[in-house]
């Protein structure tokens, strides 16, 4: 069928790099299998194509790494730099202050001439940077009853999360960490980040801009400065018990860790309490799954006071900010264990690992328990509270690597594990022979994920596809029966010849495609039929369409 007969039914295919989805404000440039096969006339357009040849070879590069055998997120990260960002390309990117140093994941640098004699003088050169992750968290909004009014049992109306009888607590040792944001403005306040057991069996708690955390009664704070609790961004706090000897008198076993780095040791000497109706034994926390978890408040006993009969009753200090990654373990964990694991997201079946909420649902009422080496029933899912009431959020942030710096020493990034999605800018300029430069950037959005997603040899079947996710939220998926090819024919997506409608085929993006209707695309419709080339919005992004190319179903 030739192009100018009709309109063709097209299709959102996936290229080589097809695991990566790029974004970039005005850059969408059409290549063949091998961009130094485009004849280009003057010098400025060979300058031009290099550097649209160097951001499809980082492309290229971050694909290649993310699908690995050795995949490891920490080997691609910003730990290379240019000195007094001295470096033509880096300075016509705007990284000019020549204080300093750059920093950058990979740099890559070819002559286009290798191939071709025309092309002789003309090269291009690639920065390619960790950019940003994105980080999920449930914000708690301290609305509600608060500083201590309203010890009730209504839940409604409070910003928390709440295990009511929580499974095979750690008694004798423990390490509780999580990440924690305190979004407080104020410096005189008193607030629970979590509480488990009896009214002050175990409270982490802040009070005027100091960590307050309690064991047994034993108020850690008040035999030295327990960590400096900084407001308004994202900190790692551990907390590790290594239990207690009844007979002796008890130093040293309690430590806390503030972004893995030991911010205090303490003695804690647990006696016999009696409360609720319960004693627990020295040195031994209650024991039994009869116990409340709050998180993001503190707890007030039961009512009645009895811990059989009773329900739990809360006691009003709330949370207000971000709390994510928490875990709970039956060991306690070495200062190497917690540094090593901060930013690391834990398989579930780690040795000691009690429950593991990572706070990342997005959505619902329950943030789950992710251990995975427990029974179902064993789990600790927690009940999420204050959802479209009183300003609890599940909350996304994308949040930024810093790449500058100013004393040799790598900038880090201080945040809780990101999601399965991580973001890549790739700096590429292509330089002439007279010195012209000519500088391209993108952000490249790619999953993390091993396999074969991502080296062009994709065989989809329908349920491939049912169980695919797409680059943001849930795609539109129909029956591809009669759409997709062989399974066992290697190469692009197959789909059936012209006649078909595009209604609810499941979109994937294209990589580096030049509109032909650049300056007039519209909204995607799914039953219009597209011309090659033609370009729609989706989701706020620009799609390349292309044809059908085959003449019967299963042709590539």
């Amino acid at each position: 069928m030739k192009k100018n007969e009709k309109g063709f039914v097209l299709v959102f295919v996936m290229a080589v790099t097809a695991a990566l989805s790029i974004m970039t404000s005005a850059m969408y440039f059409y290549y063949e299998n091998d961009l130094k096969s485009v004849s280009r006339n003057s010098v400025m357009q060979q300058v031009t194509l290099a550097a649209e040849t160097g951001l499809q070879e980082g492309q290229r590069w971050v694909s290649d790494q993310l699908n690995s055998n050795t995949f490891s997120l920490t080997d691609i990260q910003n730990s290379f730099h240019i000195d007094d960002s001295n470096n033509a390309c880096l300075n016509r990117h705007g990284f000019n202050d020549q204080n300093q140093d750059v920093y950058f994941a990979r740099r890559i640098q070819e002559n286009l001439g290798t191939d071709f004699a025309k092309f002789e003088a003309v090269s291009y050169e690639v920065f390619i940077q960790r950019h940003a992750d994105v980080v999920r968290s449930i914000y708690f909004s301290e609305q509600g009853s608060k500083n201590g009014q309203g010890k009730d049992t209504t839940y409604i109306d409070r910003s928390f999360a709440l295990v009511e009888n929580f499974k095979d607590f750690p008694t004798d040792q423990f390490t509780i960490e999580m990440w924690i944001k305190n979004e407080q403005p104020t410096s005189t306040y008193n607030m629970h980040l979590f509480e488990w057991g009896r009214e002050w069996d175990l409270v982490f708690k802040v009070k005027n801009d100091e960590w307050s955390p309690r064991l047994g009664e034993v108020v850690l704070d008040d035999q030295s400065d327990v960590g400096d609790p900084v407001k308004d961004e994202w900190v790692h706090v551990a907390w590790v018990w290594d239990g207690g000897d009844p007979d002796t008198e008890d130093t040293g076993n309690v430590k806390i860790y503030q972004n893995g780095v030991l911010s205090g040791t303490f003695n804690a000497n647990i006696g016999a309490r009696q409360k609720s109706n319960y004693t627990n034994p020295p040195e031994i926390l209650p024991e039994g799954n009869f116990w409340p978890l709050a998180i993001g408040e503190g707890l007030h006993g039961f009512s009645p006071n009895n811990y059989l009969t009773g329900d739990v009753k809360i006691q009003s200090t709330p949370w207000l900010g971000n709390i994510s990654e928490m875990r709970i373990w039956n060991v306690s964990r070495s200062a190497t264990d917690i540094s090593n694991n901060t930013r690391r997201r834990l398989t579930g079946s780690e040795p000691g690992l009690v429950s593991y909420y990572k706070f990342n649902e997005g959505t619902g009422s329950i943030a789950k328990d992710y251990n995975t080496s427990r029974n179902s029933d064993d789990l600790n899912d927690a009940t999420i509270y204050g959802l479209g009431t009183v300003g609890t959020l599940w909350e996304t942030e994308i949040i930024n690597y810093p790449v500058t710096s100013t004393d040799d020493t790598a900038p880090t990034i201080n945040v809780p594990p990101g999601e399965d999605l991580v973001y890549y800018k790739i700096l590429s300029c292509g330089n002439g022979p007279q010195g012209q430069i000519v500088p391209l950037e993108l952000v490249v959005s790619a999953p993390v994920q091993k396999g074969d997603v991502g080296d062009g040899n994709f065989v989809l079947t329908p349920q491939d596809l049912n169980g695919v996710t797409g680059q943001e939220g849930t795609p539109l998926i129909v029956s591809l029966d009669n759409l997709v090819g062989d399974i066992n024919v290697e190469g692009d997506i197959t789909i059936q010849e012209t006649g078909i409608t595009n209604t609810n085929f499941f979109a994937f993006k294209r990589s580096m495609e030049q509109c032909s209707n650049l300056t007039s695309f519209i909204e995607f419709d799914a039953s219009t039929v597209y011309n090659e080339e033609d370009c729609a919005e989706l989701d706020d992004k620009l799609w390349m369409l292309e044809k059908d190319a085959g003449t019967t179903s299963g042709d590539e």
